[in-house]
């Protein structure tokens, strides 16, 4: 789950694109006497996240702003159910709107996007991965995002664990050498490598490479399935990892073959927001 600090550390980064000089329209037209309660209106069916977010935003400009939500997080939402309220000074609310909505619209999108795919997979073993292809600075929030939706984090980084790619392959001159150097690498670090071609897969499998996870990166239909057959003919401990050019409309075929995981970088790289507006209630002068 997400911690305060981390999200305090985002968010501040975020008002401060935001607001550098504060917000001139609202300080010059809304008199700081003028209170009032808006709303968030889902404009879709979606997933729910982000609220924690949401919530610090509006601490961080005001901590008197009240925020009473409707609904929790990561519940099936239909279109048009208001999701929560948020009663205070008017002013503050919209200081915080578009930066409070850009971060709810981004993680239920996600969130949404990813649900939907994992819905599709229900029939099959295989399990829904993202990928480290997230927007810098959000990271933490997007696989959280993934989270909420249904599916599974990757390696959050480059510490997380040993993927071997192919330009670790490249660099080293060819999937031979990368077995010798694997012979050398303490097996209490998971090890996972990608494989490019149906040689290579060959190549490795004949080997004592202490293999964990083979990723098949563009493998076609095919090929997957002469892939995944090879493995558990060999090797049926390592499992077996799809990535490449996964979409909503392949990914069940995919699954199909076999395989034990599909990392899709689309859940965090391309994913369309959520369409959530926040609309203003009633006006009070307190």
């Amino acid at each position: 789950m997400l911690e305060k600090w981390q999200i305090r550390e985002i968010v501040k980064l975020a008002l401060a694109e935001d607001l550098p000089f504060g917000d001139i329209t609202s300080e010059i037209m809304i008199p700081s006497t003028l209170y009032g309660r808006a709303f968030f209106l889902a404009k879709e069916d979606l997933i729910v996240c982000g609220k924690s977010v949401v919530e610090e935003v509006f601490n961080i400009i005001d901590p008197e702003i009240k925020i009473i939500w409707q609904v929790e997080e990561g519940a099936e939402i239909k279109e048009q159910t208001k999701l929560g309220f948020v009663e205070g000074r008017i002013k503050n609310i919209l200081k915080g709107e578009r930066v409070a909505l850009n971060f709810f619209q981004h993680l239920c999108g996600i969130a949404t996007y990813t649900r939907k795919i994992v819905k599709k997979l229900t029939p099959y073993c295989t399990i829904l991965l993202d990928t480290r292809k997230t927007l810098p600075g959000l990271k933490i929030l997007q696989k959280y995002a993934v989270k909420i939706g249904g599916g599974k984090n990757h390696r959050f980084s480059l510490s997380d664990g040993i993927l071997i790619k192919d330009n670790h392959i490249k660099a080293l001159g060819g999937i031979k050498e990368v077995i010798q150097r694997l012979k050398n690498i303490p097996h209490y670090l998971k090890i996972e490598i990608e494989i490019k071609s149906l040689e290579e897969l060959e190549v490795l499998l004949k080997s004592e490479a202490p293999v964990d996870i083979v990723l098949l990166d563009n493998f076609s239909v095919e090929d997957l399935k002469e892939a995944v057959k090879m493995i558990k003919t060999n090797k049926s401990h390592i499992k077996i990892e799809a990535s490449g050019g996964i979409t909503f409309e392949n990914i069940e075929i995919i699954a199909k073959t076999g395989v034990d995981y599909i990392s899709s970088g689309a859940l965090t790289h391309s994913v369309k927001s959520a369409d959530i507006s926040l609309k203003i209630e009633t006006i009070y002068n307190y």
